[in-house]
């Protein structure tokens, strides 16, 4: 048995309800319609998704990522249907699907977005890594990206798309406790973080953390990573208590309790990439203008990376000096 999007729609229902009973009203089926459809997925794949409790149905650790995984899944064949019906409808009303990788600047741009169409209906995408928006822009998935990807490392793009890099060179900044020996000092080598245990993130798919982890071994070693976790609060709490260190983009607001510092060499780097199908050019535009402005302020609130950015403007020719 092959799962299909009526199996992830019930899974994610499922999820965001925490009932058998609301997840099927919400699906339209019948309560035991919906137990037997689940029944029949956890036995194809041999592990248990949620369990009953006083609170409803929670989902397991292994349900919580399938669910998760579902979300995003849906996302694209409800964009994807978005589409056709705008193919066969073209008085329909347009939408404007952007995908952004998750950064600081995310925050700022939200309150910008709605500038990018008037006439527009707008779909925002959020992922943790930039491995998809690539993909999902060449399928015709999404008509706007912006995300980020390690120097060295870009893919080529799609004939038919546009591509313009807005950050050339942006180098990553490891955090740790302010009380760390490491703090003192303005950069830190590489090798030096060794013996140190680093906090990573579980559902970043794009290219960064085998980028990453080649670093350390040219360095040599390989990164012991201890903890996963995609909220930056558990991190922040991590590392603040000096049990972990991390890596951080350097538009990274100031955390009280913790200190960022350059890498001695900057041995790792990303750029920020804005990508566009040709239709979308005058929403692309506004976006890469709304994203210099917010860039540019979280620029200036991190000290490290703004004194960085004043000695290097060959990595931004794009943005102001």
């Amino acid at each position: 048995m092959d799962l299909g999007p009526h199996h992830l729609r019930m899974i994610e229902a499922v999820a965001a309800t925490g009932s058998i009973s609301k997840a099927a009203a919400r699906l339209g089926l019948t309560q035991p319609a919906v137990s037997t459809m689940l029944r029949r997925v956890e036995g194809h794949l041999g592990v248990q998704l949620f369990v009953r409790s006083p609170e409803g149905v929670l989902p397991t650790p292994v349900g919580a990522e399938v669910a998760t995984r579902a979300r995003a899944a849906l996302a694209c064949i409800d964009d994807l249907n978005a589409a056709l019906a705008h193919r066969r409808d073209p008085a329909s009303v347009p939408s404007l699907r952007v995908g952004v990788q998750a950064c600081p600047a995310l925050t700022r741009l939200s309150d910008h977005l709605g500038e990018l169409s008037a006439s527009a209906r707008l779909h925002l995408r959020v992922d943790p890594g930039g491995g998809r928006i690539p993909a999902l822009l060449a399928s015709g998935a999404l008509d706007i990206g912006l995300f980020q990807e390690p120097v060295g490392h870009g893919r080529p793009v799609r004939e038919g798309l546009r591509r313009l890099v807005l950050v050339e060179r942006e180098p990553a900044l490891v955090g740790m406790s302010a009380a760390s020996p490491l703090a003192a000092g303005r950069t830190v080598a590489l090798a030096e973080l060794a013996e140190h245990d680093w906090i990573d993130d579980p559902l970043d798919d794009g290219p960064w953390p085998a980028y990453f982890r080649a670093a350390c071994a040219a360095a040599g070693f390989q990164p012991r990573v201890r903890f996963w976790a995609t909220d930056w609060q558990i991190s922040s709490s991590l590392i603040r208590s000096g049990r972990a260190i991390g890596i951080y983009q350097p538009t990274a607001g100031p955390r009280d309790g913790m200190a960022f510092r350059r890498l001695t060499g900057d041995p790792l780097a990303q750029r920020v990439v804005l990508v566009w199908r040709p239709e979308a050019e005058d929403a692309a535009l506004r976006l890469r203008d709304v994203f210099a402005d917010v860039y540019m302020e979280l620029v200036r609130a991190q000290r490290v990376y703004g004194e960085w950015w004043d000695e290097h403007p060959e990595a931004h020719p794009s943005l102001p000096a």
